[in-house]
């Protein structure tokens, strides 16, 4: 060990103990930095930003729920109920609580052995591109049973919860359907054109008919409400609402018997039937055949039953009554007789000679009657409906005349009536051809045009409301189905002469009940006149040749097509029936229209249809 050694031990330990000091208030300031940093947090957290914090924290637990509104209910005239709110069950699923997506669509695709796999998988596979956060419903209702099933095995499938909801039913199925609509699951294309907050939590929409026109009454508005959850998603209480509001019901001016007894005269035919009230525009049957059922499409109808709807030859989609365009034929011969007699191109006594054919620039005309009828006034070419009479007429009066007689009456034009979609038909003028056609008017072409024939297109509709605008005598009314609108009068048709006007219409009349009236076998048992006319119109041209039903295909027979109301004197009433390719056999427009008004006098008006025995009665009185 060396015998000296050189500490300076009084200097070290100074410098030892200054080192440690500064260490020491290095880590005591430190300390408080940090302190002071927790504690400024701490206030900002628990002071500063409290309401916004304990909201997000709430939300972990309570979330809010839209609440669907009620879908307004539709009834017929008499308060018989026609589009209904079933309640039923479906399932609502929250992608950021489920743990296997896989196995819970397995698992519905078993309990909805109902529903094609298929369309269960497909709303899977959308689903999980959709928001995680969001809650989206199953579009397909459960059952009772199904319900029950699934509440067994919920709790393995978190993020899915069972509720209630109401579903759009139709009591009477396909009757109606065409006036009435039905709802359908929202697309795309209506998705973009629709108000967000207005349609919160609703996956439905009028999709044609009544339903359509009247989605804004019918829909009502959103609720909604506070539900405290647990982790798994699973309600625990429901902690606020504020309660949706209802649509609003909405009576139609339809009579549903009437409708069904009318459907059921149509059977298995293509066609259109319209009965109104011509003094207000009141539609009572409103009649397009084939049908379908509206009950398929609420909750999405699948591919199969789809595709058989679309691809049936009778095109049941097709709403005749307001879309089906035909020929005229024979049906407007009364309007184009008002308008001759009115505008003085004829006198209703002036009497020709039918010997069953026109000739004009060497092409013969033909009328339906070959042989001919005779001596032919007014009376007498709208009684037996002769052709040649009408021929010979359109050459005095021009097609721009006969466009004026007949424009009035609504021919060519819009009804306005409470449907989206609505044709024209086609009434046919010099002007019209040139714009449409880009060529000339033909005189040929104005002796076809006289009887219905040509360019001329009417719908079911039309037709029916120029019936009622003749049977009311000249007051133009607007039809519609909502018994809510007030009878609106368009106008007035000028009369020039009501003589005129009673004239044409007791040659309607005398096509029912006089001797050799086209119709009269189809009215010899009713206890009240009324007034009507047949037609026919060809579906092609014959070139000359014979008609023969036997020989040609069903879809080229001729159309069927019938006019009248009742009582003549005080209408009540008014129809309109287009029978397609029904020819002239047993079960052709005539006897149609004059069952459903008959059936509308015992529904409405038996003392008018059962005279003697409301006569019985008083005297038993």
């Amino acid at each position: 060990m060396p015998e000296h050694l050189d500490f300076n031990s009084d200097s070290e330990s100074f410098h030892q103990k200054k080192q440690f000091q500064f260490r020491l208030y290095v880590a005591f300031i430190f300390t408080l930095i940090l302190f002071a940093i927790l504690i400024a947090r701490m206030t900002q957290l628990q002071w500063l930003e409290h309401e916004r914090y304990q909201g997000l924290a709430e939300g972990n637990r309570i979330s809010i729920e839209t609440l669907p509104p009620t879908r307004g209910k539709i009834f017929d005239r008499n308060h018989i109920l026609l589009a209904d709110n079933q309640p039923v069950y479906t399932l609502k699923l929250i992608r950021e609580k489920m743990d296997n997506i896989d196995a819970t669509m397995l698992a519905i695709q078993v309990i909805l052995d109902n529903i094609e796999p298929q369309r269960v998988h497909e709303f899977f596979q959308k689903f999980k591109k959709r928001n995680r956060s969001k809650s989206y419903s199953l579009p397909f209702s459960l059952s009772e049973a199904q319900a029950a099933q699934f509440a067994v095995i919920s709790h393995k499938h978190p993020g899915v919860t069972l509720s209630a909801r109401l579903k759009r039913t139709y009591p009477y199925g396909a009757a109606a359907v065409h006036a009435l609509g039905y709802v359908g699951r929202i697309n795309t294309k209506e998705l973009k054109n629709l108000d967000p907050k207005a349609y919160r939590g609703t996956d439905i929409i009028g999709k044609t008919g009544i339903e359509r026109y009247y989605e804004n009454i019918l829909h009502g508005s959103p609720g909604i409400q506070q539900i405290e959850t647990n982790v798994r998603g699973r309600v625990l209480r429901k902690l606020e609402t504020l309660p949706a509001t209802p649509g609003k019901d909405i009576h139609l001016t339809l009579d549903i018997k009437l409708q069904q007894f009318a459907e059921s005269l149509m059977g298995e035919m293509r066609g259109g039937i319209v009965a109104m009230d011509p003094q207000s525009g009141e539609v009572l049957a409103f009649v397009s055949t084939p049908t379908f059922d509206p009950n398929l499409f609420v909750d999405g109808i699948d591919h199969k039953s789809y595709n058989a709807l679309r691809d049936n030859p009778n095109r049941p989609f097709i709403n005749r009554v307001i879309n089906g365009r035909y020929p005229p034929g024979s049906t407007t011969k009364p309007f184009m007789a008002l308008g001759a007699i009115e505008n003085k191109f004829i006198s209703p006594n002036k009497k020709i000679y039918d010997p069953g054919y026109l000739v004009y620039k060497d092409h013969r005309y033909r009328d339906w009657k070959r042989t001919g009828h005779g001596l032919v006034d007014m009376n007498k070419a709208i009684v037996e409906s002769c052709d040649t009479y009408f021929y010979e007429l359109s050459l005095d009066m021009g097609i721009d005349n006969i466009h004026d007689a007949l424009a009035p009456f609504g021919f060519g034009a819009h009804t306005g009536i409470d449907i989206h979609g609505e044709s024209k038909g086609i009434l046919p003028s010099q002007k019209w051809k040139r714009e449409v056609k880009g060529k000339p008017w033909f005189r040929g072409e104005t002796i076809i045009s006289s009887i219905g024939q040509g360019y001329n297109l009417v719908t079911p509709l039309q037709l029916a409301r120029a019936t009622a605008i003749l049977a009311n005598r000249g007051k133009v009314i607007r039809p519609h189905l909502v018994r809510s609108h007030k009878t609106e009068v368009l106008e007035q048709i000028e009369i020039k002469k009501i003589s005129n006007w009673e004239k044409v219409i007791k040659s309607m009349e005398n096509v029912m009940h006089s001797k050799k009236g086209t119709a009269r076998q189809h009215a010899l048992h009713l206890p009240f006149k009324m007034a009507g006319k047949t037609g026919t119109a060809q579906v092609f041209s014959l070139n000359a040749g014979d008609y023969d039903a036997e020989t040609l295909h069903e879809k080229l027979h001729d159309h069927s097509l019938f006019v009248g109301f009742a009582p003549v004197d005080k209408p009540k009433i008014a129809i309109a029936v287009i029978a397609e390719n029904a020819g002239s056999g047993s079960k052709t427009a005539a006897p149609i229209g004059v069952k459903v008004i008959e059936e509308f006098f015992k529904l409405y008006y038996s003392d008018l249809y059962y005279p003697e025995q409301e006569a019985v009665n008083t005297n038993e009185n």
